[in-house]
């Protein structure tokens, strides 16, 4: 009598508990990456017969500057893949051999920053830390736009050596 008591007891309060097996987990949600886009503005070169006849014709180089004008357009969600074709792209134009007065260190070592910008992008995109992207992405596109404007710069220092070279020949004839 007394196990069939005990048994009873033990099932009412087995009943009038709610075991773990019932409860609903609760999952937190998770708020998508989002990117500032509103500072980032994309520069874009002067129009520029130097640059015009000695790098546009090369496709490294138009690969990556259409990479990085693309990056802005993207959503945070899947930029990281889109930010790893931009790194192999700018690898590419790395090791491209660039045609005089370009081919300078100062262009070069600043074309690595923006490489160092995008590899850091890409880290921070892929572990979702948006804090960290916002402000990688910001630096990412100032690296880009003294990038070109480094380039823009050595095109304007080339042409002026060459006008002043040009007339002291002519004096001499």
């Amino acid at each position: 009598m007394r196990f069939s008591s005990l048994f009873f007891l033990c099932l009412f309060f087995s009943c009038a508990n709610p075991s773990s097996e019932n409860k609903v987990p609760q999952f937190q949600a998770i708020k998508p990456i989002q990117l500032d886009k509103a500072e980032i503005k994309i520069y874009q070169l002067k129009a520029d017969p130097l640059i015009d006849s000695l790098l546009s014709p090369i496709q490294e180089f138009n690969d990556f500057t259409n990479g990085m004008e693309r990056l802005i357009n993207l959503k945070p969600k899947g930029i990281s893949s889109f930010l790893l074709e931009t790194i192999n792209q700018c690898n590419k134009l790395l090791k491209h051999p660039i045609p005089p007065p370009f081919n300078t260190p100062e262009i070069q070592s600043r074309l690595k920053v923006v490489k160092t910008e995008l590899l850091k992008s890409r880290y921070y995109s892929v572990e979702e830390q948006e804090e960290e992207l916002n402000q990688s992405f910001k630096a990412l596109f100032i690296a880009y736009t003294a990038y070109l404007k480094r380039i823009e710069d050595f095109s304007l220092d080339f042409q002026e050596e060459e006008l002043l070279i040009e007339p002291s020949l002519e004096d001499r004839n």
